[in-house]
């Protein structure tokens, strides 16, 4: 599909081919269907912090961009200017009806997505809770290996230096075991058909979303806007 502006200068007798065109074309990263399967591997392959002694395990698969209506701070013409702030549509500049169809399409969005953004919170629950059970259980068998160790060393069994060298190892025991819980985890994830197919939803919803964002655009606003958001959705990224 190509946009083409015709020049002030084109006058309708004239042919066609005196008329320059500008052809907006989308990169191949900016298209509605890859800036949504973008999102999708966010959430089948989602981010996962380390379990630690002191720190739960976090699940993040939901991209914050889902949410974020990016047109509530467009200038609107013929009428009181919204708050200005720096994003990737604040260069636009655009009609009341457009802002308003821009709303509703993200009210949709929002509504298309609802049932399957639960899915994902129950399977992000069911894979913490998991990840937590795995970590109570290399806590508890450290805790087992202290007092063990710390009961041989009051009974004489052991000298200090031998209790010294026997809780290093068990220190670097369960740092070992508590970071191959996020692998487990991601594991137990990847695995889960149902992610994926409430995942596959959510990332068409966007699509959706996203196909009416260029409807009301158009092409070359939207390229423009595509540009700037994709670079926002990277920095987001992992």
């Amino acid at each position: 599909m190509v946009f083409a502006l015709a020049v002030s200068s084109c006058k309708k007798d004239e042919l066609a081919d005196s008329c320059k065109q500008i052809v907006i074309d989308l990169a191949a990263d900016e298209t509605s269907v890859a800036m949504a399967d973008s999102l999708g591997d966010f959430m089948e392959n989602p981010i996962l912090s380390e379990a630690t002694e002191s720190l739960d395990l976090q699940i993040m698969s939901v991209p914050e961009v889902l949410d974020t209506d990016y047109f509530i701070f467009v200038e609107a013409r013929g009428g009181r200017k919204d708050s200005s702030l720096k994003s990737c549509s604040g260069s636009l500049n655009l009609t009341r009806d457009q802002k308003a169809a821009l709303a509703r399409l993200h009210e949709a969005k929002m509504h298309c997505m609802k049932a399957n953004r639960e899915t994902l919170h129950k399977l992000d629950e069911m894979a913490h809770n998991y990840g937590m059970e795995l970590r109570r259980t290399a806590m508890d068998k450290h805790k087992d290996q202290m007092e063990s160790i710390m009961k041989s060393f009051r009974n004489g069994d052991i000298t200090e230096r031998e209790r010294d060298t026997k809780i290093a190892a068990a220190k670097h025991t369960l740092k070992e075991n508590l970071s191959k819980i996020r692998a487990a985890v991601r594991e137990k994830i990847k695995n889960a058909t149902e992610r994926a197919e409430a995942a596959g939803k959510i990332k068409n919803c966007e699509r959706i979303y996203l196909d009416g964002v260029m409807d009301v655009l158009g092409k070359e606003n939207f390229a423009k806007w595509a540009r700037c958001h994709k670079m926002h959705v990277r920095k987001g990224g992992r």
